[in-house]
């Protein structure tokens, strides 16, 4: 007589040491992160990576997330959080991912129903309180779980530009690594020069002089620094 195995859709096998120490690290930085007015991670994923210390760098310098994103999967699949990508064209990269907390999740971390709502209007009567104090109205529930929605996207739109400025510094300071001071100068120089004459920068030969210095000294520090990773703290 044959035995014919009929498959559940249970997973009985443990995941791999490494998935569940990258799960245990990323639900730290998960909860701390967590709004609960919002019901959602007010966090990057690279962040995310970067402060659980499962982010990685090649020697080239390119940021490697795939452990965070791999553990951030599994937990999905498990129904534990809601995990969506979503690209948008006007910034040309990845906004913030939505990730949210399941009721699975809570079970499974032994808070209930009540103690999430509890902190959810603690958190809408903490908002009110805010906007007082700003001379501001306040907002019912569903004004304010919107507000906290945009709050991660518009602060991130707002940020690329201050990002993309950090990485052209660093790769800036790679290349002026191997210069002497005067060649810098050359190209401070030349650059504003640039600048000047595109209308880009308006201002008094003395101003001229001091942005030259300043720009110097800061390309000067960066390039004797030696601290182009995201990832490394800064040396004293």
């Amino acid at each position: 007589m044959w035995h014919t195995p009929v498959s559940r859709g249970l997973r009985r096998r443990m995941p791999p040491v490494l998935r569940r120490r990258a799960i245990d690290a990323l639900l730290q930085g998960l909860c701390f992160h967590y709004d609960p007015l919002a019901n959602r991670v007010q966090c990057s994923i690279t962040t995310l990576a970067i402060e659980c210390g499962l982010a990685t760098e090649s020697a080239a310098g390119k940021l490697s997330i795939t452990r965070a994103t791999r553990a951030l999967t599994f937990l999905s699949e498990l129904g534990l959080i809601t995990y969506q990508t979503e690209y948008d064209p006007l910034i040309g990269c990845y906004i913030p991912t939505d990730i949210t907390f399941t009721s699975a999740l809570f079970a499974a971390l032994d808070v209930s129903e009540e103690a999430v709502a509890a902190a959810r209007r603690s958190r809408v009567e903490w908002e009110n309180r805010q906007r007082k104090k700003q001379g501001l109205d306040t907002l019912g529930m569903d004004e304010l779980i919107a507000k906290a929605w945009r709050f991660v996207r518009e602060r991130f739109r707002s940020y690329q530009t201050e990002l993309k400025s950090r990485g052209i510094k660093r790769a800036r300071a790679r290349r002026d690594a191997g210069r002497e001071r005067q060649d810098i100068v050359t190209l401070v120089k030349r650059q504003l020069t640039r600048e000047i004459a595109e209308g880009r920068f308006t201002a008094s030969r003395e101003a001229v002089k001091r942005e030259v210095e300043r720009r110097v000294k800061e390309r000067m520090i960066l390039s004797r620094n030696r601290n182009y990773s995201r990832l490394a703290t800064a040396s004293p």
